[in-house]
């Protein structure tokens, strides 16, 4: 099978791409630098570089492509909408306009479980589930418009939606983006220490891929997620020990924690600084809320399961 991966650089198209590889697909992935297209050839992808806001000059390449996998996005905790929305919303239509003008049979979007948001504790919830008033993000509301615009062509092409919960594993740039300041002052616990947290490994994603690559009767949104209920304190003080650092005793109550993540929000944004600030609302609602969601519909229709326990995952980290 011939398949395209956008994202090919990131945690999870870069992982997926091995995989797919080992089971013999031919792959092409969409990288943006000279460093990357090199690296994927050294695992026998074809790599094409460019960028999601001009998808369309690469309308060649999909004609012979069976299926997309669009794991690529624009993923920070602050910065402009524009920037957000022409790269997830309109370089996703984009592409699947492509798609299907290409003759491509199936279309996976790899959205986030966290467009449910609304601010409140949220318990097993299902794909069905529509929040009032979600919470302010413009990623996540660009995550919102590109399902959107994805599900309005489900009758021209076969539309799965992932929608895995905090992806984790080895790889994580966000771990080493944080590192200095981590190991500065350590990691806060936000709100209620024992609340749960919904978690995916990314093998465990990356199983849930291969069974949508592989189902040609299923359409629409799924949960993916670690079957294991974790506590977020937990959870996070085992992860942060994998990365090779020390979470720390330092505890912050969700209303305090928000009005920090906002301040400094406002600092990133109005003085255009890079990257991700230590704390952000995004971040406070994740880590201070109790979050879980059901998944029982990607294990029935798709017939995902686990293929790592977040138990192993942890030990595989140390």
């Amino acid at each position: 099978m011939k398949i395209f991966v956008t994202g090919a650089s990131g945690l999870v198209g870069k992982s997926l791409i091995k995989l797919l590889v080992k089971e013999n697909h031919e792959v092409l992935g969409l990288v943006r630098n000279d460093q990357d297209a090199e690296d994927l050839k050294t695992l026998k992808v074809t790599p094409i570089q460019g960028d999601l806001r001009t998808i369309e000059e690469y309308n060649e390449i999909l004609k012979d492509v069976d299926v997309v996998v669009h794991s690529g996005a624009l993923v920070r905790f602050v910065g402009k909408f524009d920037d957000f929305f022409q790269i997830n919303v309109k370089g996703t239509e984009k592409l699947l306009n492509s798609s299907i003008e290409a003759g491509v049979k199936k279309f996976i979007y790899i959205s986030a479980a966290a467009v449910a948001f609304d601010g409140n504790p949220l318990l097993d919830i299902t794909e069905d589930y529509q929040p009032q008033n979600r919470i302010k993000s413009n990623y996540l509301t660009s995550k919102v418009l590109a399902e959107k615009e994805l599900l309005k062509r489900k009758e021209k092409i076969q539309i799965i939606i992932l929608r895995p919960p905090v992806i984790w594993g080895p790889g994580m740039r966000i771990m080493e983006e944080f590192r200095s300041t981590i190991e500065k002052i350590g990691f806060p616990t936000i709100g209620d220490p024992d609340h749960h947290l919904a978690t995916c490994h990314i093998d465990n994603l990356n199983a849930a891929i291969i069974k949508s690559i592989m189902n040609d009767h299923v359409h629409g949104i799924y949960h993916v997620s670690d079957q294991e209920k974790v506590k977020a304190r937990i959870f996070m003080r085992d992860l942060i020990k994998g990365y090779g650092m020390k979470m720390g005793n330092m505890r912050l109550p969700k209303n305090m924690a928000m009005i920090m993540g906002g301040m400094m929000e406002f600092i990133w944004s109005t003085f255009n600084v890079k990257g991700n600030p230590p704390i952000s609302t995004i971040i406070v609602h994740i880590m201070g809320t109790e979050f879980t969601i059901n998944d029982s519909k990607a294990r029935e229709e798709l017939g995902y399961q686990d293929i790592i326990s977040v138990a192993e995952g942890l030990q595989s980290l140390v």
